[in-house]
C-alpha cells in the first residue's frame, strides 16, 4: 500500500498538476488573443494584423513542424512584431496621473498574454514532437528528450517578452541591460537584469536621488520580467558556449 501511495504522489500529482495546468493556459492565451486582437484592430486593419498575425504564424509552426525546425527568419519578425506593443507605452504613461479603466485592463491583458504565449509555444513544440512517435502514450516529454534547439527559442522568445514588458513601463535602464544581456548570454548577466528589473519597478532616479515609488502595475511588470529572467539564469542553454542538441 506504501508502494501505491508513493506511486501515486510521484506520477499522479504531477499529472494532475501538468493538466490542470495545460486546462488553465489554452483558454487564457486564447481569451487574451483575442482581446488584444480587437484592441489593436480598432487602430487599422493592417496595423492589427502585422501585431497580431506573426506571433501566430509563429504558433502554428512551431506545432505543425516543430520551433527547431522555424525559420530564423519567422523568429525575426514575431520577434519585431512583439515590438509594437509599445503602443501601450503612450497611452499608460499619459495616463499615469489618472489611470483610466480601460488603459489598466489592457496592460494587465498584455502582461498576462506576454506571460502565457512563451509557454504556448512550449507546449505546441512538444505536442509536435509527441505527434512525430504516435506509438508513444506519454502526454509529456522529459526535457532531455526534447529539441534543445526549440527549448533555447521558447527562452529567447520569454526573453524578448519580458524585455518588452520593461519597455512598456518605460524601465530604460533594464531596457539597456537586457538588451547587453541578450548579447552576452551568460548567467550572471541575466541575474543583473532580474535584479534591474525589480528594482527599477519600484524606484527611479530623479537628479541623482533615488526615488521610491509604488505603481502596481509597473510592480507586476518587474515581478514578470524578473521572473523570465530568472528562468535564463537556471537554463544552461542560455549559456551561449553551450550548443543546443536536437534531442528524439
Amino acid at each position: 500500500m506504501a508502494d501505491g501511495l508513493h506511486k501515486l504522489i510521484d506520477e499522479g500529482v504531477p499529472e494532475v498538476v501538468d493538466r490542470l495546468g495545460r486546462w488553465l493556459l489554452y483558454p487564457v492565451f486564447w481569451l487574451t488573443t483575442a482581446i488584444l486582437a480587437l484592441w489593436f484592430l480598432q487602430t487599422g486593419l493592417v496595423y492589427g494584423v502585422l501585431v497580431i498575425g506573426p506571433p501566430l504564424i509563429l504558433l502554428l509552426s512551431s506545432r505543425f513542424h516543430g520551433l527547431g525546425r522555424v525559420s530564423t527568419a519567422l523568429l525575426v519578425i514575431a520577434g519585431l512584431a512583439a515590438l509594437v506593443p509599445t503602443f501601450f507605452l503612450g497611452k499608460y504613461k499619459a495616463a499615469e496621473d489618472g489611470h483610466t479603466g480601460l488603459i489598466l485592463v489592457g496592460f494587465l491583458v498584455f502582461l498576462i498574454w506576454g506571460a502565457a504565449y512563451p509557454a504556448m509555444l512550449d507546449k505546441f513544440d512538444e505536442r509536435f514532437q509527441l505527434s512525430q512517435y504516435p506509438a508513444d502514450t506519454r502526454r509529456k516529454l522529459p526535457k532531455d528528450e526534447r529539441n534543445e534547439l526549440a527549448l533555447l527559442r521558447v527562452l529567447l522568445v520569454k526573453i524578448v517578452m519580458a524585455t518588452v514588458t520593461m519597455l512598456v513601463v518605460d524601465a530604460t535602464i533594464a531596457v539597456i541591460l537586457s538588451l547587453i544581456a541578450l548579447l552576452l548570454r551568460n548567467r550572471w548577466s541575466a541575474a543583473v537584469v532580474g535584479v534591474a528589473c525589480l528594482v527599477e519597478s519600484v524606484a527611479e532616479l530623479d537628479d541623482l536621488n533615488l526615488v521610491f515609488r509604488f505603481d502596481p502595475m509597473e510592480i507586476a511588470a518587474g515581478l514578470l520580467a524578473a521572473l523570465m529572467w530568472w528562468d535564463a539564469v537556471k537554463n544552461p542553454l542560455w549559456d551561449r558556449r553551450v550548443r543546443p542538441g536536437m534531442g528524439r
